[in-house]
């Protein structure tokens, strides 16, 4: 008897005691707070940073017990394991990555099982995005039926290209993380998402969404415009549009959806790739080179579709330049053909010299003129003690007047003597 209660108070506590190291396990796992980096370097768009358009998104992470931390230097094996993130974070990619940052972040996915958020898709970000069979198309979206409501104007959004997304796939059970709590996303524009392999859409537009510049996202396709995939041990997420997660469209008084929501779920369901069991990814590896492969092989037709461009401009080029040199030898012709065959001086300047000689005969004539009409310096005008031309003196010049009297007796006028 006594034996019997021995054993059950054994037991008893070593049911606590295990109850007790599982709640340490747990207690110790929470403790390890997920950690959450963001890559941002001049390759990202500047208008989303955690301490600026991205705040809201950081401290609601924050606030779930995140810690939430950005690197702005290139990435590398070497900086990725120094900080040693849960969850990488790229927004709204620009540039190019490097070589040996694909290498590091495939590696980071695929073998050390972490995960992958790329929000906002540009085409920069396909590079990235294809080897985990996702392709973000190039034609922008637009709706025509389901605009959003701005609650703070009371009205609705005529921009179609910023729309109401309210169809998710809820049949995947592995994304319902993702889904929880999640109704209506406000889109603020972005592009279509082709997937391909392991990779699903996760939100989608309606029927009549699309894109007018795309060949693949015409009306009734209903384009995703988020999309996950699990990649060797880690999981990767697609979201096209950045906006969506900054802190204006965050706004509650101004819009009433659940994108806030959305993003830090999208975070909760790639954080959960910590504790999945790690597995033998050597055929994922394969298959990632075979994708490494394809973009090069992508970019090498880019660069030679660049090249041939620039070989054509170039020819337009030689050819204005060659169209030039026969207008100008054609016009050196007509203008050798106006010259004089003997002094080979153009008749445009025969003309000018003629004009010139008349000129220069003119006023010979003139000056000649003017010379003559002048007075002798040594004559002087009669009446006023100047002498007159000739040998004509004063007296003589002054017999021709007659005298008053002699006036007065022409006119019958009486003299002054009487």
């Amino acid at each position: 008897m006594k034996l019997d209660k021995t054993m059950a108070h054994v037991n008893f506590f070593m049911r606590a005691f295990t109850i007790f190291l599982v709640l340490v396990i747990i207690s110790g796992m929470s403790s390890a707070a997920t950690k959450v980096l963001f890559y941002e370097t001049g390759k990202t768009s500047s208008a989303y940073r955690i301490d600026t358009d991205y705040s809201k998104f950081k401290e609601a992470l924050k606030d779930k017990g995140y810690s939430v931390s950005k690197i702005e230097l290139d990435l590398s094996r070497s900086a990725l394991e120094s900080r040693d993130p849960d969850v990488l974070v790229i927004v709204d990619l620009k540039g190019s990555l490097s070589a040996d940052e694909m290498a590091a972040i495939f590696e980071f996915v695929m073998q050390k099982g972490k995960s992958l958020f790329i929000c906002g898709g540009t085409s920069s970000a396909n590079q990235l995005t294809i080897p985990f069979g996702m392709t973000i198309d190039t034609g922008m979206l637009e709706d025509e039926s389901s605009p959003i409501y701005e609650s703070s104007s009371g009205k609705y959004i005529s921009d179609k290209s910023k729309f109401v997304v309210s169809r998710f796939n809820r049949q995947n059970q592995d994304i319902r993380t993702v889904l929880q709590g999640v109704n209506s996303l406000a889109f603020f524009g972005g592009y279509g998402i082709s997937v391909s392999g392991s990779a699903e859409g996760v939100a989608f537009g309606d029927y009549d969404t699309y894109s007018p510049k795309s060949l693949i996202f015409t009306k009734g396709t209903q384009p995703p415009v988020a999309a996950e995939a699990m990649v060797g041990n880690g999981l990767v997420f697609l979201l096209s549009d950045a906006d969506m997660l900054a802190n204006p469209n965050l706004d509650t008084s101004k819009y009433n959806y659940d994108n806030l929501k959305f993003g830090t779920n999208i975070i909760d369901w790639l954080a959960s790739s910590k504790y999945r069991p790690l597995r033998d990814t050597s055929i994922d590896n394969l298959t990632m080179a075979i994708a490494q492969l394809h973009i090069q092989v992508e970019e090498l037709n880019n660069t030679i579709n660049n090249q041939n461009e620039q070989i054509k401009k170039l020819n337009a080029q030689i050819a204005s330049l060659t169209s030039d040199k026969e207008k100008l030898a054609l016009r050196v012709i007509e203008l050798e053909s106006q010259t004089d065959p003997i002094m080979h001086i153009k008749y445009d300047t025969w003309v000018i010299i003629g004009i010139i000689f008349a000129i220069f005969f003119v006023g010979i004539v003139m000056a000649t003129r003017t010379r003559k009409s002048k007075p002798k310096e040594n004559d002087e005008i009669a009446g006023f003690g100047y002498e007159l031309e000739g040998e004509e003196s004063f007296e003589g010049a002054e017999a021709e007047f007659l005298s008053d009297e002699e006036i007065r007796k022409q006119i019958g006028a009486p003299s002054e003597r009487s």
